[in-house]
């Protein structure tokens, strides 16, 4: 023992959790346990060991041995992660060109374009490419249904630069089971891939893109069942059709959603890696050869029109999460993308990461958070249950079957059902949006946005119909201070874009109240029989009508938003379905 650690006294874990209960003034630590939306536990206090689940692995073979590290590690301590951002290419091919500069002046290593045009690329590329050093840029595709022609078009731009795809960083991403994909696609990129030769195949063919049903709704779990249960798919496909397992791996990609919650963040990362692990596994490959290049794309459903500066800040988190989970490439959208990306919003999008790497030195370390008793934890908890539900998948059918029967999207629109429903309830606070909202008018957003199933978007109809037709409406508190019953109404209200009349009992009486015309009457804290008779005789006739209320019945009540909605004229039904 060290001269330092013989300085300290020996406690053991009793102890330590005694001065834990003492801190928390006699609470038991397990009442700050909760319960994720996945029903997976999650403690407040974790060990640093004995963190092992009984279940940890033990369903995935070698994945409990998989390394956690990058691709490529040495390039990772010494450049960092490959900063990838979206451009929109839904432009005249000389504003993408300059979109695409502006990015690479700025240190960006790789273009993500995302809504290709669907006519012939020949004339394009030249100039979208124009002054873009391939292969120093790495390019990736989000072409959907076209890919399969635009993976043939970047092909001959290749050629004419003398070069093979195989020569550039280039990912074509293949995506059989988007929401909206093509049935032939997984098809057609098989076909591609026996076809065409391996000098000539993008390394990036196939991505499974957890991160577009994140957007949809999913939970944590299921995009990691659903990202396990493509790559399986992609990989049998190959089987059925003789083709070397070992390079249709290599040729394999993934994208998965980086949320607010950093240690979910990191966790999600290492399960997918260890997911992976057990895959290559059950077909005979070395996990170690073949690790599977994992993209961090930053969560876009977490965004909200309200108070879009916050976005930063999730961002920012969301970006930890991937860099402390060992991303191998990072992406983020801009904060204001959902109503149409600034300049100024572009470059604070890659220049976060700029941060990460240069200042915050994150790069520097390999798997960071291993040993963390929670970190470790969290992570074998979601390798073991996405593991588990991607059996089930596998049970069914597989993705394929899903996929064609509609089952991945009546997920997704579940789970973003149930969001709602916590978010309805107060269980779920948004900062800027239930939490601490902004007063700001609230545009809508881009179409490309709309498919996605955003729990800030019930809110903003709210607040988008009460500036459209404010309601009137009169709170009446009692006493000459305001009570905390008071406080969370208002602050309730003004969720909603709802800014009330506030008025005393003593002011009302029945000229005070047709001057005023309320639509509804807000009683804070009494109820209508126990007002002074002339303040009953002012509310006489809106009572008879229905339009008192006291403040009781709304803070009490199980849909507070439901309320809100009706207080302006619009229904959140198609949120509580998941349909929006």
């Amino acid at each position: 023992m060290s001269s330092v650690q013989n300085k300290f006294p020996s406690i053991d874990r009793d102890q330590w959790r005694a001065m834990v209960t003492a801190t928390m003034k006699n609470m038991n630590s397990k009442s700050l346990d909760r319960v994720d939306e996945d029903g997976l536990k999650i403690n407040a206090l974790y060990e640093i060991q004995g963190h092992e689940s009984a279940d940890a692995g033990k369903n995935m073979g070698a994945a409990c041995a998989i390394t956690r590290l990058p691709v490529n590690p040495e390039a990772h301590l010494a450049y960092g992660w490959d900063i990838c951002q979206p451009v929109s290419a839904d432009g005249p091919a000389e504003q993408t060109n300059r979109l695409i500069l502006d990015e690479l002046s700025d240190g960006v290593g790789t273009i993500r374009l995302e809504q290709m045009p669907t006519a012939n690329l020949a004339p394009d590329l030249p100039i979208m490419m124009r002054d873009v050093l391939l292969p120093a840029v790495g390019i990736d595709l989000d072409s959907g249904n076209d890919v399969m022609a635009h993976l043939a078009g970047f092909s001959n731009f290749a050629k004419t630069q003398n070069k093979s795809l195989s020569d550039l960083r280039f990912s074509a991403n293949i995506d059989p089971f988007a929401p909206d994909a093509a049935r032939s696609l997984l098809d057609d990129g098989l076909e591609y891939f026996a076809e065409t030769n391996a000098d000539n195949t993008p390394f990036g063919l196939f991505r499974t893109n957890g991160w577009v049903w994140h957007n949809r709704g999913m939970t944590t779990v299921q995009e990691l069942a659903f990202m396990f249960a493509s790559l399986v798919e992609i990989m049998r496909g190959g089987m059925a059709r003789g083709l070397d397992l070992s390079d249709l791996a290599s040729r394999l990609s993934a994208s998965l959603a980086l949320p607010a919650d950093l240690f979910d963040g990191i966790a999600k990362c290492r399960a997918l890696r260890r997911g992976w692990g057990g895959i290559v596994s059950a077909l005979g490959l070395e996990p170690d050869a073949h690790r599977l290049f994992l993209q961090g794309a930053v969560s876009v459903r977490m965004f909200s029109l309200a108070d879009d500066e916050v976005n930063m800040l999730r961002t920012t988190t969301a970006l930890l999460g991937g860099a402390i989970g060992g991303a191998d490439q990072l992406s983020a959208h801009a904060h204001d993308c959902l109503g149409g990306s600034t300049a100024a919003g572009r470059r604070l999008a890659r220049m976060q990461q700029h941060l990460l790497i240069e200042e915050s030195g994150l790069a520097r370390s390999l798997d960071a958070a291993g040993g963390a008793g929670f970190i470790e934890a969290r992570s074998d908890q979601l390798a073991d249950a996405a593991w588990r539900y991607f059996q089930k998948i596998e049970a069914d059918g597989g993705a394929k079957a899903a996929h064609l029967s509609g089952q991945f999207d009546l997920l997704a629109k579940k789970a973003a059902g149930q969001r709602h429903s916590r978010l309805a309830a107060g269980d779920l606070a948004l900062l800027g949006v239930n939490l601490q909202p902004d007063g700001r008018p609230i545009t809508s957003s881009l179409p490309r946005w709309q498919k996605l199933r955003r729990p800030a978007a019930a809110i903003e109809d709210l607040r988008r119909s009460a500036a459209q037709n404010p309601p009137r409406i009169l709170l009446l508190q009692q006493g000459n201070k305001p009570s905390p019953q008071l406080v969370k109404l208002r602050a309730l209200l003004a969720i909603g874009g709802i800014q009330p009349v506030q008025m005393h009992p003593d002011d009302i009486n029945e000229k005070a109240v047709t001057s005023a015309q309320p639509d509804l009457v807000i009683l804070a804290e009494d109820n209508f029989e126990t007002l002074a008779p002339p303040v009953k005789i002012g509310l006489r006739d809106l009572h008879r009508a229905g339009k008192v209320i006291t403040g009781a019945a709304i803070i009490g009540a199980s849909g507070p938003l439901e309320i809100l909605g009706k207080l302006v004229g619009i229904s959140l039904e198609k949120y509580r379905k998941g349909e929006a």
